[in-house]
């Protein structure tokens, strides 16, 4: 018997999401047969979205981050924010779905590798959102100055993050055999939460993005209760660390509920990260 068939049937579960790929795209079929495994596609790939939207992805993890944002609706957007931050914006696709889904909102899209950055700009740019849109090549950790991160080499960018010792075990299996190795890593300027306000010239943000693979204890965890009380809501993806950092989700829910944030969903995968969101209490 045809195998594609069966595969097909034990992806019946997927429906609802196969019917919002076709509400997002007339290329929903290409895109569903792609992130199912049944055929491949060919990259670079650009894809055109009913709304009026293009995204250039570049390799088949872009395809599960533009699945992820736009078809599983990962990240809550309000039509009523005004200010959004996507810190670990990438190539910016949850940045062009932000402008689209809160069509007033002023952007703030954090990106330290230069490459990258480089696409996320031209994302911006192609989409006609510079105007709400700012850009700004550094990376967000705990502490102002200057960082070093994976080497862009041979590491999808998805999954770089900032070299430490606590995040050294994450995502190996999708960093590829350059993670095991002592490779000269990528100079970047880094910036606080503090300094990431400053910056948006806002006094309140609506929804911070956050996915910088375990940075996100040390930016969060290290930023004083007056700075996270601007943020109203955070979205964070959290990563599983090693058992000897001492660091996990339940102590950063509890150093942010101590800031005033209720816990309003946490979607683990168990597979070492998950999705939580967070909303200041009224």
């Amino acid at each position: 018997m045809n195998k594609k068939p069966l595969d097909l049937l034990a992806n019946l579960s997927r429906a609802p999401e196969i019917l919002t790929c076709y509400r997002e795209t007339c290329e929903w079929l290409s895109l569903t047969l792609a992130y199912l495994g049944l055929r491949p596609l060919r990259f670079p790939y650009e894809l055109r979205l009913r709304s009026g939207e293009t995204l250039l992805l570049a390799e088949p993890l872009d395809l599960v981050i533009f699945w992820l944002v736009f078809v599983r609706r990962h990240y809550p957007v309000n039509p009523s924010d005004c200010v959004i931050v996507d810190i670990g914006a990438n190539i910016g696709i949850f940045t062009i779905y932000a402008a689209r889904q809160a069509p007033h909102a002023k952007i703030i899209a954090i990106e330290p590798f230069p490459e990258t950055c480089l696409r996320l700009q031209r994302q911006v740019e192609s989409n006609h959102v510079a105007d709400r849109v700012v850009v700004l090549n550094c990376a967000v950790d705990e502490k102002s100055g200057r960082g070093e991160m994976d080497s862009a080499e041979g590491i999808p960018s998805q999954y770089r993050r900032i070299a430490s010792d606590a995040t050294a075990t994450l995502n190996v299996r999708h960093r590829g055999a350059v993670a095991l190795k002592k490779a000269a890593g990528v100079p970047v300027n880094t910036k606080t939460l503090a300094d990431v306000l400053e910056m948006a010239h806002a006094d309140n943000v609506d929804l911070m993005k956050m996915n910088i693979h375990g940075a996100e204890y040390g930016v969060l965890m290290n930023a004083p209760s007056s700075v996270l009380q601007h943020f109203r809501r955070i979205a964070v993806q959290h990563h599983e660390l090693s058992a000897s950092a001492q660091m996990g989700k339940v102590q950063l829910f509890s150093y942010l509920g101590k800031s005033g944030f209720r816990l309003v969903n946490d979607r683990d995968t168990g597979r070492g990260s998950g999705l939580a969101l967070l909303s200041m209490a009224l």
